[in-house]
């Protein structure tokens, strides 16, 4: 009986494993595949965050502000 009981969750284990390891090639793939897109998506985004920002440094705001919080 519990032997039947190890080899049940050794089996489990495995599998665990083998589902792990598959995940694990698909995101290596995925990542070779397309690593480069995404590199240059988020190099872009903040390009253009850096220019919002300066932006926004150098405008000139007209008015009384001092209620604004």
């Amino acid at each position: 009986m519990r032997r039947k009981k190890m080899n049940r969750s050794m089996a489990t284990f495995i599998e665990y494993a083998m589902l792990a390891g598959l995940v694990a090639i698909v995101v290596a793939i995925a990542a070779a595949l397309f690593g480069k897109n995404i590199k240059s998506i988020f190099s872009g985004a903040a390009t253009q965050a850096g220019t919002v920002s300066d932006n926004v440094k150098k405008a000139k705001i007209d008015g009384d502000f001092s209620d604004a919080k």
